[in-house]
């Protein structure tokens, strides 16, 4: 990253705010040091004194603050944008353009919908509700693992470059594997044209889950069992759910299969090259291909 940071504000080319830092401040700098030429920011309390050409953000209520009377929504929400998604909104395709993705428009609404607006709503105090019997750590709460702790003598601004380090990591790698998404839905797209008898099959794994739900082919709609290669060889057998956002299995193997693996499922099973079932029925193997689509017909045929 050639981010460099400065506490001479007629150095910087951005501007933000002192003090504690949070994911607003932060992706937006990550994201602001991959468009301008030459990168230098300061952090202060007065964004004032700031050069004309600097771009100013979360700070001094212009265009790219969202803490002033005017500041705005995103279309159809409650949801205040921050810094950061201001700028995205502004930025965020002319970036994409140079990194020439599958589909600009698609990647773009995917990184605002996985990342952006989570952050516009935690800086603006919407937090979600999370029922769990375990502490769930937030982006919020991993980026002020950065902040200098209360007996720690260290430089903030230092700390606030590590933080921004880590917002590159995150950002750079869910551009590329939102990006593959849409890469591999196009695959799948495809291959639910040649579905059969109530099964998928795909000739490499790639994600498929949201494109069979929300694909406009009719033939999605018919797919009542997945088989792709196994990363550990030979093919994986998984019954569909009953919906994009549930656990629960539409089609089910045979209870007597469940938890079961090589001699024992095999015996059970006579499916010859059968290699496990887990307890939970979402998943079979086998070592050939041939013997899966006899777990897929066990799935589909199955009445318990």
């Amino acid at each position: 990253m050639p981010l460099k940071i400065t506490k001479e504000i007629k150095k910087a080319n951005l501007v933000t705010h002192a003090s504690t830092f949070h994911p607003d401040d932060v992706f937006s700098t990550m994201f602001l040091s991959k468009i301008v030429k030459n990168p230098v920011v300061c952090r202060t309390v007065d964004a004032s004194a700031a050069p004309k050409n600097a771009i100013i953000y979360d700070i001094g209520f212009g265009k790219f603050d969202h803490h002033g009377p005017n500041a705005r929504k995103r279309n159809d929400s409650e949801i205040t944008y921050c810094s950061f998604g201001l700028l995205w909104k502004e930025y965020g395709k002319e970036y994409l353009k140079s990194l020439k993705p599958v589909d600009i428009d698609k990647l773009w609404q995917k990184i605002d919908e996985k990342l952006v607006m989570q952050i516009d709503a935690i800086d603006n105090g919407i937090f979600p509700e999370v029922i769990a019997d375990y502490h769930l750590s937030d982006l919020d709460q991993i980026i002020d693992l950065f902040n200098q702790a209360w007996n720690e003598e260290v430089d903030n601004d230092e700390q606030f470059l590590k933080a921004v380090e880590l917002a590159e990591l995150i950002f750079d790698r869910l551009l590329y594997k939102e990006n593959a998404n849409i890469m591999a839905s196009i695959k799948v797209e495809e291959s639910i044209n040649e579905v059969k008898d109530g099964i998928l099959f795909l000739k490499e794994y790639m994600p498929y889950d949201e494109t069979i739900w929300h694909s406009t082919n009719p033939k999605a709609k018919e797919i009542k069992v997945i088989i792709f290669p196994s990363n550990r060889g030979g093919y994986s057998i998984k019954p569909r759910t009953i919906s994009e956002t549930s656990k629960e299995l539409a089609y089910n193997f045979s209870k007597e299969f469940l938890g079961l693996h090589d001699e024992e499922l095999r015996k059970v099973s006579k499916i010859p090259s059968a290699r496990f079932v887990h307890s939970s029925g979402f998943l079979a193997c086998t070592n050939t291909l041939e013997d899966a689509y006899l777990f897929a017909e066990n799935a589909i045929n199955n009445k318990e």
